[in-house]
């Protein structure tokens, strides 16, 4: 992380307005003495400016206002008697072309699985850029100075470490064959550059806040957010701006922070919080740096509820602005947090329906498990990239009401771009409904209201409603369309609740719990539907397994929901292996 070299004093002709969204502040601006540099309506903030000071109880007392302060400096850390980059490992090495983070992470074979996917767009926030540095050619997509309000984003040499933001940019999306400094770890990525820092030096709160506001607002392709700063304390329109970008779909990786001396006594962030890092948002994901034993750095943060996961953070190299061809080595999680960052562009590349909250367990639960890491960080391990890769989100299509006039047929489709697996469906409904069967190699077990399932994540729970287990193979990277056959046997209108639970390399990881004890809760696998019984039947004369339905190969065009599906109540704790209790094996008993 960089920090400010001094501390200016508040700007009290600038204002920060929150707003109720759809406010815009710029004629009440005018009739004040001032003008709005900016009002965003995705954080619900404006960033006026006025001659004089600025009149922050006239604001407060406007329609649709939320609060009004006068602009002041962010209180980066580490603080500015720290160094400026955390010492590297005494094991470690100043030669640049010793990466090897990219060794750990074998960008090689990551590389080699996703070339000639779409290129992400990856926005970088910091204190300025060299952009005619040898390693961004042809990098950047797009660009802009939220300090000095214009479109060159230039290198602040009154910024304690110039350098940051470049460094960063080269790890990110650096040149993979030029011969010069590094490759980046996701080197066909695009980048956006927003500095953050004014031609003082100086990061003041409105500079980030209209960075992030703007980005949430605007239409850029960017569905990462490199943030590797953090600062101490609460700010309302900072976090706004933060929770904005989630709603816009985009993930923020950033930072958990470094000490100024190893093993600082504030170090653990769920007691000293940082922000962004320490915001419970499910689209932050926070960055602890690692060393070359997978270890965590000395200098690091950490937090086993806040800190999402470790990355490579001592003897990294990348790029310098002392001259387009400028190189050096350092250390810290402001640098671990680019390989995080470029690793979720690079998972969005293969897996492009995931949602920022999706993506964020991904990365967490794909980390390598490093057991000196458990109780650090959230997730216990390390970025593994080729691991995310392979960690992918099932999903239940929406079914449609249904309609059993005595015996009916309900369709439904399976998403599983995981590896092959085992499968499951739970469903609940009324006694006016049964569920006869499944097609091909599915089985069907009724269960009736007050058994007792047994649930790997919540132990074992009476069940108010009738329902029935179904279970059978997923095959990987896949849709499954499946019919399933239903019987009226009191005529109404039931819900019903259909849950998919896959047990596969890659999809297993849905049903664990976080360190902090919690299950992890996805509306994405639930949906609740009507079923309107029109007619009754005897078991006789429920229709036969069609044999039509199975696998549909990857690729077939088939839609896919693009948006998590709501949560059903009690069913939003997570479970792997469904099965009816007792079961001596542990597993789903046979139809």
């Amino acid at each position: 992380m960089i920090a400010l070299a001094l501390l200016p004093l508040a700007f009290a002709d600038r204002a920060l307005v929150g707003t109720t969204g759809s406010t815009d502040l710029h004629d009440q601006a005018a009739a004040l003495g001032g003008t709005a540099r900016g009002c965003f309506h995705s954080a619900g903030v404006c960033v006026l400016h006025f001659d004089g000071d600025a009149p922050l109880d006239a604001l407060a007392a406007l329609g649709g206002v939320r609060y009004a302060v006068a602009d002041t400096p962010m209180l980066l850390a580490p603080p500015p008697a720290a160094p400026a980059q955390p010492p590297s490992d005494a094991s470690g090495t100043a030669d640049c072309p010793d990466l090897w983070d990219l060794d750990l992470l074998e960008a090689e074979a990551v590389w080699a699985r996703v070339r000639g996917a779409e290129a992400p767009v990856i926005a970088v926030q910091d204190g300025g850029f060299l952009e005619s540095h040898v390693e961004l050619a042809d990098r950047v997509s797009g660009r802009f100075d939220y300090g000095d309000w214009d479109t060159t984003p230039e290198v602040e040499t009154q910024v304690e470490v110039p350098a940051h933001g470049t460094f960063i940019a080269a790890m990110l999306a650096g040149v993979d064959d030029n011969d010069a400094v590094r490759a980046g770890l996701a080197p066909d990525g695009l980048l956006n550059l927003q500095k953050i820092a004014d031609s003082d030096g100086a990061l003041y709160w409105s500079y980030a806040i209209s960075a992030m506001a703007d980005l949430a607002d605007g239409d850029l392709g960017v569905r990462v957010l490199n943030y590797s700063l953090g600062s101490h304390g609460e700010h309302q329109g900072f976090e706004d701006a933060v929770e904005a970008l989630g709603h816009a779909g985009i993930l923020v990786v950033t930072a958990a922070g470094n000490c100024s001396e190893p093993d600082c006594s504030d170090a653990d962030n769920d007691q000293y919080p940082m922000i962004p890092a320490g915001y419970p948002f499910d689209h932050v994901v926070a960055v602890a740096g690692t060393q070359r034993d997978d270890t965590l750095n000395p200098y690091s943060h950490y937090g086993a509820i806040s800190v999402d996961l470790g990355a490579p953070g001592v003897d990294l190299c990348s790029a310098g602005v002392l001259s387009d061809t400028d190189s050096y080595t350092a250390g810290g999680t402001s640098y671990a947090t680019p390989l995080v960052a470029a690793a979720a562009a690079l998972i969005w590349e293969l897996h492009q329906e995931l949602t920022p909250t999706e993506l964020a367990r991904v990365l967490r639960a794909s980390a390598l498990d490093v057991p000196e890491l458990a109780g650090k960080v959230r997730s216990g391990g390390r970025l593994d990239v080729l691991a995310a890769l392979d960690t992918a989100v099932p999903r239940l299509e929406a079914p449609p009401d249904v309609f059993v006039d005595g015996t009916g047929e309900l369709a439904l489709q399976l998403m599983n771009p995981a590896a092959t697996g085992d499968g499951m469906l739970v469903l609940f409904h009324g006694p006016e409904l049964v569920i006869d069967w499944a097609d091909e190699d599915w089985s069907v077990q009724p269960f009736s209201a007050g058994e007792t399932l047994s649930l790997p994540d919540a132990g074992t729970v009476t069940v108010d409603t009738p329902g029935a287990l179904l279970a059978g193979p997923l095959y990987g990277h896949g849709t499954r369309a499946m019919s399933l056959g239903l019987r009226g046997q009191a005529l109404g209108t039931t819900e019903v609740t259909a849950r998919l639970v896959v047990t596969s390399p890659g999809a297993d990881y849905l049903n664990a719990p976080y360190a902090s004890g919690e299950a992890d809760p996805t509306g994405f696998l639930a949906w609740s539907f009507a079923a309107d019984v029109t007619g009754t039947a005897d078991l006789d004369t429920a229709t036969p397994v069609d044999p039509g339905h199975g696998e549909v190969p990857s690729g077939c065009g088939c839609t896919s929901r693009s948006g998590p599906a709501p949560l059903v109540p009690w069913l939003a704790v997570l479970v792997v292996g469904w099965r009816r209790s007792p079961a001596a094996d542990g597993r789903l008993p046979a139809a």
